[in-house]
């Protein structure tokens, strides 16, 4: 059977739908709009080429969860599913929706009314808490994924393609604008998969930080990290460590500090500052409002703080055998993270690397998983120094513990390159994960 572009099918139908016209493009799939007896639906047909990429079986199941809302309006700022499932004819899925007239919220965003931002954020949280108290995350929360109304009135949440029920949120290894989600609207503990695990309190955190990068976005009217966002390695540094500034005279105060709220760098602080209903309305006054705002400037201080001590601690050191062994470290931490995302031996993790008079550790944290028959929290510490008897050689030692106990622990001095010292490591972490499975 001939492979037919589904990059070309304007004119075309599919399942019914009589394609004429093309809605947008992403990166698994292309949307049309279809009419049908009078009525107009949007068609989203997916990319074969990306559903091989990352796997058909997946994407179908995502693309079920999206189906269990099909058959009413369900929310009025929640798009529509009429239909969905597989296309004989093309080989590949095909999903058809409301099709939601409008403008994209990021085409608008210098037309956007200030008057008009408070109702809509308050539409776009009532809409991610309908899919909360159905046990779903969206996870791709962004202007290019939200319609406005041409009145500015009405919002409508686009895109459920990621949507998942924790705890199976974190299935997904890769992220980023190509897949899961999309790197500048995300919080550090998503992208980087920092302590996030498969906590329902975690997956509102990200909720919360996606509708407040969406809108300082509003408030702004401009993307959230612009200037910050080539290379891409600057923009993953900026969603770690960077603390947008955010201020309008034109307006309302408290959604300023809404935004605020939302973007804080840590999850946990993060939620004691807001719950759902902090998108309805400001704050009641009063000394609890007035030490809520104390708190929030007392943490965006901390953050700046960080941001430049990580900063100068990332800088290489001015000794070359010094930038050596930082390049070293560096190196291997990525190539280590690499691994452990990529091997679906392990489950999800944390990891992090500091510094300390010359000595470089390396951090990583595995959650529980019972699955993956990972019923304790198995930690690993890499620590890398220069050889006190020879400046030539790096001393590299691997301690892996399950709570206190050690479970395995390895030592090597050699003049390593970055591929010889993962490799060593990689060893041990497979090493430390069949004793923790012993116990």
């Amino acid at each position: 059977m001939a492979v037919i572009d589904v990059r070309s099918l304007v004119g075309q139908e599919v399942q019914g739908w009589a394609l004429w016209e093309v809605l947008g493009k992403g990166a698994d799939g292309i949307v049309y709009v279809g009419e049908r007896a009078g009525e107009q639906a949007a068609v989203k047909v997916f990319f074969p080429e990306q559903l091989e990429r990352y796997g058909f079986e997946q994407q179908q199941q995502r693309l079920e969860l999206q189906l269990q809302l099909k058959g009413r309006k369900h929310h009025p700022s929640l798009v529509e599913i009429f239909d969905g499932g597989v296309d004989a004819e093309l080989q590949t899925l095909y999903l058809v929706m409301e099709y939601v007239p409008g403008q994209s919220l990021d085409k608008i965003l210098d037309k956007l009314p200030y008057e008009a931002i408070a109702p809509l954020v308050n539409q776009l949280a009532g809409a991610a808490q309908f899919l909360e108290e159905r046990d779903l995350v969206h996870r791709d929360i962004k202007p290019a994924n939200i319609v406005i109304s041409d009145d500015f009135k009405t919002l409508t949440l686009l895109d459920l393609g990621v949507v998942l029920r924790p705890p199976d949120a974190m299935d997904d290894r890769i992220s980023g604008d190509e897949f899961v989600a999309s790197v500048r609207y995300s919080p550090r503990e998503f992208v980087w998969r920092d302590e996030l695990g498969t906590d329902r309190d975690a997956w509102r955190a990200v909720t919360f930080y996606q509708i407040g990068a969406t809108l300082h976005d509003m408030i702004m009217r401009y993307p959230i990290f612009r200037g910050r966002d080539t290379p891409p390695a600057k923009l993953y540094e900026a969603v770690k460590l960077h603390t947008p500034e955010i201020s309008s005279s034109d307006c309302e105060p408290w959604l300023v500090k809404l935004a605020e709220a939302c973007l804080i760098k840590s999850w946990r602080e993060r939620l004691k500052h807001l719950d759902w209903a902090s998108f309805s309305g400001p704050a009641p006054a009063g000394d609890r409002s007035q030490l809520r705002d104390v708190r929030l400037k007392q943490i965006q201080a901390d953050e700046r703080r960080l941001q430049v001590q990580e900063t100068l601690s990332a800088m290489p050191p001015r000794a070359s055998r010094a930038q050596e062994l930082w390049k070293l470290q560096n190196g291997v931490f990525l190539e280590l993270r690499q691994f452990l995302m990529s091997d679906p031996v392990f489950p999800t993790f944390s990891g992090s690397h500091s510094a300390s008079g010359g000595v470089y550790e390396l951090l990583f944290s595995f959650d529980k998983n019972a699955d993956l028959l990972f019923y304790k929290v198995v930690t690993v510490s890499i620590v890398l120094r220069i050889a006190s008897d020879t400046e030539a050689a790096t001393d590299i030692g691997f301690t892996g513990k399950m709570d206190s106990q050690e479970l395995f622990a390895a030592s090597w001095r050699e003049m390593f390159s970055v591929e010889r010292a993962a490799e060593l490591c990689e060893q041990a972490f497979a090493q430390t994960v069949a004793k923790a499975l012993e116990n």
